[in-house]
């Protein structure tokens, strides 16, 4: 039997490039390893395209797009639509997302949570939630002190954009797959101010792509609320959430802002 030599996944040959193998090293199977890596991707940095993906990993396109329809057949990832200007010709690049997380089979633990939430509503009401809650992000607060002050007695000072990503760094340990996107956005003048040159604002997104605790909070959104009040304290300035996975988004997106200037 004859192998092809242009596979990607040909047996001892590698993904990226199809070259051989060394020699007297087995191969390892690639299929599985390349799909655990696109799935945390994709958790974290959905809505993605197949060729971002590829330039991410260094695999080629073609190879990523089998392992997308793969991980979409098995009700992995989603198909996503994003709103695109008119482009002329062709479609839109496909862009994917985490499918929404099934209910567990075993659920007994989120339902006795659920349960005791619950319990703690009619006894205590909306503020007893939030007192729980409160008690839950405390400790993001303190280690999040902790790194800054470790960062800053080797590096001097943090700016804005370092603390948001040593938050996201905390907040992905903590399960919530965070990534951190910036955004520059152009604001004209009131047409009274004709001549005024257009203000910019720059801001960040934090966006998570998973939540352990997605399924409660779709009930009490109160732990959505709180965790935001959260995320505003440790960085020290106001913050807006946009989305949640609990509202049914593929992540939860906060706007943070970052600094605000004039174009030249």
């Amino acid at each position: 039997m004859t192998i092809s030599t242009d596979h990607p996944d040909a047996p001892g040959r590698t993904e990226a490039t199809g070259r051989p193998a060394a020699s007297g090293v087995e191969a390892p199977e690639p299929h599985r390893d390349t799909r655990d890596r696109l799935v945390e991707a994709i958790t974290a940095h959905g809505p993605v395209t197949a060729r971002s993906l590829a330039e991410r990993f260094g695999l080629t396109s073609a190879a990523v797009r089998r392992h997308l329809a793969a991980l979409e057949a098995d009700g992995i990832i989603v198909e996503h639509d994003v709103p695109v200007p008119q482009r002329g010709r062709g479609r839109p690049s496909k862009s994917f997302v985490i499918a929404a997380a099934p209910r567990s089979e075993d659920r007994e633990g989120d339902d006795l949570a659920l349960l005791a939430i619950d319990q703690l509503v009619r006894l205590g009401g909306r503020e007893a939630v939030e007192s729980l809650a409160e008690m839950r992000v405390a400790p993001w607060g303190q280690e999040f002190s902790a790194r800054v002050a470790a960062a800053e007695a080797t590096s001097g000072p943090l700016d804005a954009s370092a603390r948001i990503e040593l938050l996201a760094e905390l907040l992905s340990e903590l399960g919530y797959a965070t990534t951190v996107r910036p955004l520059t956005v152009n604001v004209p003048e009131a047409p009274s101010r004709r001549g005024a040159r257009p203000r910019t604002v720059v801001t960040a997104q934090l966006c998570q792509g998973h939540c352990p605790v997605q399924d409660l909070a779709a009930e009490h959104p109160e732990l959505c609320d709180i965790e935001t009040r959260a995320i505003s304290r440790m960085l020290g300035v106001p913050v807006q959430r946009l989305a949640t996975l609990a509202g049914g988004a593929h992540a939860c997106t906060t706007h943070i802002p970052l600094t605000e200037g004039r174009t030249s």
